[in-house]
């Protein structure tokens, strides 16, 4: 049976500054450290290792994934920032709402949880129940809001680290995500499961997205996006200008503007499906495994600007398209939780690192949706806000 042990327990005032976990399985390591300096200064920092895979996790940004390492090659994206960046140093307001980018660094951020689309102006209700308009921030606060819990375990050959967020404010939607993020000795992959929980007495809004972002080596020139698309739209005119290359990806380019694509993805009768990134020589690729049924909707970032700008793309799976929500809202498309309901959430990334394992993938992809996808030339209105 799995020990717990806990790092950081903000109610029962615990906090260890570094932690080394017992008993984990042979060749694997979970260590908690705090960082010191500079921007990120006060970040507490949780490194696991499975003896393959290497993942670090930050409980100070929301148990979001900083970066990993696959025997030796980089997961992840350079960011045109030194971080980790404490939230302190974060204002979501600043430029139009765009304050977000000042933190944004991770292989896996959650955007959420009351929204996560683009900056926007909502009407909600006031303390006394009247319409009142409010500034809603690209991608939402969970990000940027440290763990008020974090424990790390070992149980037979899996090691885990988990944690508590809790995003709420008097008169405001009160949500509670409850993390689990866990590997197995020498395994190929990590999985996130998550649970966001209503803890109001009325009914909540509740919105979530995976940004994934992978920078090189995996992505360069020739890269492609593998997925079992039934259909793809571009988010708006710019996406438009290049549809017809919409899989693949260029090398790093100066000036570039990003280009984003929204999928209707295809899954398995239980739900299941899949999103990867596969580098251009074919021998490597970084999947996303995830449930339709949880994640319905999926966006492509292509942000393919030069290296010290940010070369990087993104594999979004989310409960929504990254729109305004108010828009999301006209579509049905906003999870609405009633007072203590919970919505789970599963998100495992995987590498493989051989021709014939991609070749593999590519058969699996097939044999979820073996037809090319319905392209849409322009945006398409159900989906998009850009139009």
């Amino acid at each position: 049976m799995a020990q717990e042990h806990v790092l950081t327990d903000v109610e029962n005032d615990t906090w260890l500054d570094s932690f080394e976990l017992p008993g984990a399985p042979e060749g694997c390591s979970l260590r908690k450290r705090t960082l010191r300096g500079g921007l990120g200064d006060g970040v507490d920092l949780v490194e696991v290792s499975n003896g393959r895979l290497a993942f670090s996790v930050l409980p100070t940004r929301g148990m979001g994934v900083w970066r990993g390492d696959w025997r030796g090659t980089f997961l992840g994206w350079k960011a045109p920032l030194c971080g980790p960046v404490h939230p302190r140093y974060v204002n979501l307001p600043d430029r139009g709402g765009l304050g977000w980018l000042q933190g944004f660094d991770e292989l896996i951020v959650r955007c959420g949880l009351d929204s996560n689309g683009a900056p926007c102006t909502d009407t909600v209700p006031d303390n006394n129940g009247n319409p009142m308009q409010v500034q809603l921030p690209l991608h939402g606060r969970i990000a940027n809001t440290p763990a008020n819990r974090v424990t790390a375990s070992a149980d037979g050959d899996e090691i885990a680290v988990s944690g508590t967020v809790q995003e709420s404010a008097l008169f405001t939607p009160n949500l509670r995500l409850q993390t689990r993020i866990s590997t197995k000795a020498g395994s190929n992959s990590f999985t996130l499961v998550d649970e966001v929980t209503n803890l109001r007495g009325v009914d909540s809004e509740m919105q979530m997205l995976y940004h994934v972002n992978l920078g090189a080596p995996l992505l360069g020139e020739g890269a492609r996006v593998l997925l079992p698309s039934a259909a793809v739209a571009p988010r708006d005119p710019r996406a438009s200008e290049d549809l017809d290359t919409w899989r693949t990806y260029r090398g790093p380019t100066a000036g570039y503007v990003e280009q984003v694509y929204f999928h209707d993805l295809a899954a398995a009768a239980s739900g299941e499906t899949l999103a990867a990134l596969g580098s251009a020589d074919g021998a490597s690729a970084a999947v996303l495994r995830f449930n339709r049924n949880e994640l319905p909707c999926f966006a492509q970032w292509k942000c393919t600007q030069a290296e010290s700008d940010g070369y990087v793309t993104g594999l979004e799976p989310g409960t929504n398209y990254p729109n305004p929500k108010p828009f999301e809202r006209s579509k049905g498309r906003v999870v609405k939780l009633a007072p203590g309901e919970s919505y789970r959430i599963s998100l495992t990334l995987q590498v493989l690192d051989s021709t014939e394992e991609v070749a593999g993938l590519q058969d699996e992809i097939a044999a979820i949706r073996g037809e090319d996808p319905e392209v849409h030339p322009e945006p398409n209105p159900e989906w998009s806000s850009r139009g």
